[in-house]
C-alpha cells in the first residue's frame, strides 16, 4: 500500500537528489531485459519531462550467457565502462544448474546478486498470488499462464515485450514486494539452492518504487 501520509512534494524532493546509474546484467535475452525496459520506459514516462526531477539512468544487458560467465561479462562490462555505476546488478536463474554453480556464482559475484530459485518467472508470478512451498520452474510457468488467463491479459509469453506493463497493473508492483518478502522467510538459514521459493528481483524493484508511483 502506498504511503498516502508522503507528500508529492516530499517525494519530489527525495526524487531531486541524484539517483544513481544501474546496471543490470540478465541471464536471459528477453523475459528480463524486456521486464526491466519496461520498468525503465515507465520511470521515463512519468518523471523525463520534469525539469526538477532526477531520474535514475538504468542500463540493462540481456547476455544469454550461464552464470559464471555473466559475472565475469558484468566485472568486464564495469571495468571498460566510461561512467561510474552506483548500483550494479546481476540476474540469474537456479533453473537447471547445479547446486555448486549456482552457489559458486553467488559467492563469486562483488556486485549485487538478484538470483531466483526456480525462475525469473517466479517473481512475475508473485505479481498475482503467493507461493509458499517448493515450486517446479514448470509448474511456475502453469501457474503464470494461469494467472494471465484470469487477468484478461491472454497468453503468457516469454518474449513480450509489453510484460512489465502487464503484470504491474492495480498497483501489483507492491503485492510482489510484499510476496516476495515473506517468501524470503521461507527456509531463511538455508543455501540459495535449497530455498525454493524464493526471488530477489523485487530488491531492484523496491529501490525504484517511489519513481512508479
Amino acid at each position: 500500500m502506498k504511503n498516502s501520509n508522503i507528500s508529492r512534494k516530499d517525494k519530489l524532493k527525495s526524487k531531486r537528489r541524484a539517483p544513481a546509474n544501474y546496471l543490470i546484467v540478465c541471464e536471459g535475452k528477453k523475459t528480463e531485459p524486456n521486464y526491466f525496459n519496461g520498468l525503465k520506459k515507465q520511470i521515463n514516462k512519468e518523471y523525463g519531462n520534469k525539469v526538477d526531477v532526477l531520474i535514475p539512468s538504468i542500463e540493462v544487458k540481456g547476455t544469454g550467457m550461464n552464470t559464471t560467465s555473466l559475472v565475469k561479462y558484468t566485472q568486464k562490462t564495469v571495468n571498460h565502462a566510461n561512467k561510474i555505476y552506483g548500483q550494479v546488478w546481476v540476474v540469474f536463474d537456479k533453473d537447471d544448474y547445479s547446486n555448486e554453480q549456482f552457489e559458486s556464482a553467488i559467492a563469486n559475484c562483488d556486485y549485487n546478486v538478484c538470483w531466483s530459485n526456480p525462475n525469473f518467472e517466479l517473481w512475475l508470478l508473485s505479481h498475482f498470488k503467493k507461493v509458499s512451498r517448493y515450486i517446479s520452474k514448470e509448474n511456475v510457468l502453469v501457474e503464470l499462464k494461469k494467472e494471465f488467463l484470469k487477468n484478461g491479459l491472454g497468453d503468457y509469453s516469454k518474449n513480450d515485450p509489453s510484460i512489465f506493463e502487464k503484470v504491474t497493473k492495480k498497483e501489483k508492483i507492491h503485492t510482489a514486494i510484499e510476496n516476495c518478502k515473506q517468501m524470503e522467510e521461507l527456509n531463511k538459514n538455508a543455501q540459495a539452492s535449497e530455498r525454493n521459493p524464493t526471488t530477489k528481483v523485487y530488491k531492484i524493484v523496491d529501490g525504484l518504487k517511489e519513481y512508479l508511483e
